[in-house]
């Protein structure tokens, strides 16, 4: 039985999930197949959604459970599990950090020992110019580095540290001692197998990854920038141009993402973001 069709994104890394809508439960079998999609396709793409925050919550649990934004200050009233994205202030001004929010390539929960393993967004006001958000398929970029730069990062492991990461500093900057208090030092693989699949992908987070083990801060930010330049190829890149009713479903073990940063702030960009465990 079909429980959906499949178009191109015009990107390998990902699929157009087509004629299934959100808003409604899926039966099991509907579920696994579009698990088996996911599996083929690190980010699905579903148009023309309707979604609640609430519809959105239950979606997206079927993934696992849902880890919430860090700061309160996005999170839905309604349903705190789900956190905006948004550049629209509570007295509708400018957000300037929501604006440039995550502009960086990251893979989201960096800085944690118990990071989100996908995540998904659901577009609701988008700019008429930009806006868009980009993925890059980590495990591809991994395949086509050189193999001296392949051997030299072998058995290296990064140091994650909330906001430290060569362009972290917005995140940082304003953080209490208290909130500040909440995080540590987290060493993870450079190279990091795939849960799931076992294929090896590059895993680092230009937001958190504060240096790798063993080096110092520059030559490690040096060498970030080094593995992002393959990372962020345009032809390992999918930019989604979002349109109101959009959603996007990513794989965080298989990909880095950014937002393009490609709108001005004063156009409103409003957002819905739910973050799943394993």
């Amino acid at each position: 039985m079909t429980y959906f069709n499949e178009q191109p994104l015009g990107a390998p890394i990902g699929t157009e999930i087509v004629d299934l809508d959100l808003s409604e439960p899926l039966s099991d079998r509907a579920f696994a197949a579009l698990g088996e999609a996911f599996a083929r396709h690190p980010v699905l793409a579903f148009r023309g959604q309707t979604l609640a925050a609430d519809r959105m919550s239950a979606f997206a649990r079927r993934f696992g459970p849902i880890m919430a934004g860090v700061d309160p200050k996005y999170r839905h009233p309604d349903t705190p599990e789900i956190s905006f994205l948004t550049n629209v202030d509570q007295d509708g001004g400018v957000d300037q950090f929501g604006a440039r929010r995550a502009s960086a390539w990251h893979y989201d929960g960096s800085f944690s020992t118990a990071p989100p393993a996908a995540a998904m967004l659901y577009g609701i006001e988008l700019p008429a110019i930009g806006g868009g958000t980009e993925f890059a398929d980590t495990a591809r970029a991994l395949e086509r580095l050189p193999a001296a730069l392949r051997q030299r990062i072998e058995g290296l492991q990064t140091v994650n540290h909330f906001g430290l990461g060569p362009e972290g500093r917005d995140y940082y900057d304003g953080l209490t001692p208290e909130r500040w208090g909440q995080y540590r030092p987290v060493r993870k693989p450079l190279i990091l197998a795939h849960p799931k699949t076992g294929r090896p992908g590059l895993s680092f987070c230009m937001i958190h990854t504060a240096g790798i083990a063993g080096m110092r801060h520059g030559e490690a930010a040096e060498l970030l920038r080094e593995l992002l330049a393959h990372v962020a190829q345009t032809d390992n890149v999918y930019y989604h141009r979002w349109r109101p009713g959009d959603v996007v479903l990513w794989d965080e073990h298989a990909t880095m993402h950014r937002n393009a940063g490609d709108f001005p702030p004063a156009q409103r960009r409003i957002m819905l973001r739910a973050m799943m465990l394993p």
